[in-house]
């Protein structure tokens, strides 16, 4: 006997498919969380092992998903390896394919279907996590069509990827993860913000070969200051309120130290930090209304890292008195506290007495040539 011909199995986007997936997505939006989804944006991928070790995340947009482990984390778990302690923790989403259609991602193939390599920020355990494989047919042509994808995700191992997506709980895990280095500042100028770039050398910050990104500032005296106009009054919008620089200081004030991650380059304590550039953002934080506009009429300065603020641009430039590159710290929205259980510079000092750097080839058989 024939199938029944009042639903057609083998159409596309039929009202019955259509249904169905109506129902799924109301399933989900029930019984599921929200998330956020960062997909990858490649900068220089090794054609030979496919991956790229400098990634960067500048995206983020919250969709629902429905977590399908309901008996708690899958994979191997906590381990202890050749490597030290490991944490392969596994969990696997279930996401509408109409949804995350919705999310209007433009890069990648993305606009179509998730990617391995990008990431989930999991809410419930504040983790981020990895997609290992997507697998598109778990759902099994459910009346003709597939409704879902389910997302196998692994634990996040991160390693200085840089996380800019203007969603302060997600870059704040770049902050508090990343290498960065705390510097002793001496005399100079200007004010530093949080989140604003930095170099050292003299062609400018376009043609710098060290570079990085404020993570922390810290000081004494740190007193906020009004805008001021040209012929020095306060800076007020309509509603009569002024305009305060955030993190500003006066400029008697003096800074301690500043904390920088993102590196690239080595910085060196022969030259001065140099901001680029400097920004300001409204009193209340509105960056939608009452808008500061730069000569160009544009809302943000250019090379910004600090994206979607209402800026105006200046410099900062202080001298360095003192840091050490060999810190490892534990974030420095803490004020970079130092990692007690690094032991990198106790494995350097020791490798230092078992090698002899002062011969030229120390694989030769004692010729030292």
């Amino acid at each position: 006997m024939a199938t029944n011909h009042y639903f057609n199995h083998y159409g596309t986007n039929t009202p019955d498919q259509r249904l169905v997936e109506s129902i799924v997505i109301e399933s989900i939006k029930s019984f599921g969380i929200d998330v956020h989804y960062m997909p990858r944006t490649e900068v220089n991928t090794d054609s030979i092992f496919g991956e790229d070790r400098i990634s960067k995340f500048e995206d983020a947009r919250m969709v629902e998903v429905y977590v399908k482990s309901i008996d708690g984390f899958e994979g191997d778990g906590t381990f202890v390896s050749n490597f030290g302690l490991e944490v392969r923790d596994q969990i696997t989403f279930t996401i509408s394919r109409r949804r995350f259609i919705d999310l209007n991602f433009e890069t990648g193939n993305r606009d179509k279907e998730p990617l391995e390599g990008d990431l989930i920020f999991f809410p419930l355990s504040d983790s981020l996590f990895e997609i290992k494989h997507v697998q598109d047919t778990n759902v099994f042509y459910q009346m003709g069509g597939l409704q879902t994808f389910d997302l196998v995700c692994e634990l996040f191992e991160y390693a200085d990827e840089a996380i800019d997506t203007g969603i302060a709980a997600l870059d704040q895990i770049e902050i508090d993860h990343s290498y960065s280095i705390k510097f002793t500042l001496g005399a100079g100028t200007g004010t530093y913000t949080v989140g604003e770039s930095v170099y050292q050398g003299s062609t400018g910050y376009s043609n710098a070969t060290i570079k990085g990104e404020i993570f922390a500032v810290t000081g004494t005296d740190l007193v906020y200051k009004n805008l001021l106009t040209e012929g020095g009054d306060n800076l007020v919008r309509e509603d009569g309120n002024t305009y305060v620089s955030e993190g500003a200081v006066t400029d008697t004030s003096e800074y301690i130290t500043l904390t920088i991650g993102n590196i690239i380059g080595a910085f060196s304590d022969s030259s001065k930090i140099l901001e680029y550039p400097y920004s300001f953002k409204q009193e209340d934080g509105d960056t939608t209304s009452d808008s500061i506009l730069l000569e160009d009429e544009s809302l943000t300065t250019p090379h910004s890292s600090a994206k979607g603020k209402l800026m105006i641009e200046t410099t900062a430039s202080y001298v360095v008195t003192s840091f050490d590159d060999k810190t490892i710290s534990t974030g420095a929205s803490d004020e970079v506290q130092v990692d007690s259980y690094a032991n990198n510079v106790g494995i350097e000092t020791v490798a230092d007495s078992i090698l002899d750097f002062t011969e030229g080839n120390p694989f030769s058989e004692g010729t030292g040539y």
